[in-house]
């Protein structure tokens, strides 16, 4: 664990976020067969309900333009450059009006400045539900920074899934800083849950384009996670060199994404 006192370490993370507060954290997956991701989205307690008016909005504009009503579930996956829409109005839009509903959700996420995201990786395709723990722990560390406490939702609803997560939660300390079991939704039903979704997937495209692997680059590969992240002079939840009470790497990469390269 990191040390919580910003004055043991010129990289600690505290200035980044807001202290003494709750957290409420959305997590979503995203990978190939390549690779699996799992991140986080924390929203503090205080912003939570202009985080969610916010994105209504952007759906309303989305709607608007476009014609897609605000209650059709998004996908990032739907609107990348390349993909194939699976969504009959989704499908009918032409690429670079998908890659304008994108642009505008992350111009719109990035406008928040009280979000923090938190992203795990592994190199190979084991399935992104070994990686929660590993997730919990972040979220756990990042709230023992900010004298903060956390509660989770996950995008799913399977048994398997919340007997998963919740054995997660349940193995942390007594004094632990995630509260309660985490729930599981179904991403149609929540507008925080695609929200990071479109986060989750960036942030896949962000590690595949730095790799050099998959198809073309894109919107969404080259600009929307980094976006996402602290400037170099306003340090968040990630930044990169920072060092750990053992003196280990806790980033060791300019995307911020624990585990990775």
């Amino acid at each position: 664990m990191c040390p919580p006192s910003p004055d043991t370490n010129p990289n600690n993370p505290v200035p980044g976020g807001l202290l003494d507060t709750t957290y409420l954290v959305y997590v979503d997956d995203s990978g190939d067969e390549t690779q699996d991701l799992l991140t986080a989205l924390a929203i503090p307690t205080p912003v939570w309900a202009k985080t969610l008016q916010v994105w209504k909005k952007y759906r309303r504009w989305v709607a608007q333009r476009y014609d897609i009503p605000t209650n059709t579930e998004l996908h990032a996956l739907d609107l990348g450059t390349n993909s194939n829409a699976g969504r009959d109005r989704l499908s009918a839009l032409q690429p670079g009006d998908r890659n304008k509903i994108t642009t505008a959700a992350f111009s719109m996420i990035g406008s928040i400045a009280e979000l923090r995201v938190l992203t795990v990786f592994a190199p190979v395709p084991e399935g992104s539900g070994k990686l929660y723990p590993q997730l919990v722990a972040f979220v756990e560390e990042f709230c023992a920074f900010h004298h903060s406490h956390a509660v989770i939702w996950y995008d799913g609803t399977a048994e398997n899934l919340a007997r998963s997560t919740r054995a997660a939660h349940r193995a942390l300390p007594y004094s632990r800083r995630v509260l309660e079991d985490p729930r599981g939704y179904a991403s149609s039903e929540s507008h925080l849950i695609q929200m990071t979704d479109f986060i989750a997937h960036s942030a896949h495209h962000a590690v595949l384009n730095d790799r050099r692997i998959g198809p073309a680059d894109s919107y969404l590969r080259q600009h929307a996670y980094s976006k996402l992240l602290p400037a170099d002079d306003a340090p968040g939840h990630v930044w990169p060199g920072g060092i750990d009470a053992a003196g280990f790497s806790c980033f060791t990469h300019k995307l911020g994404i624990r585990g990775y390269p």
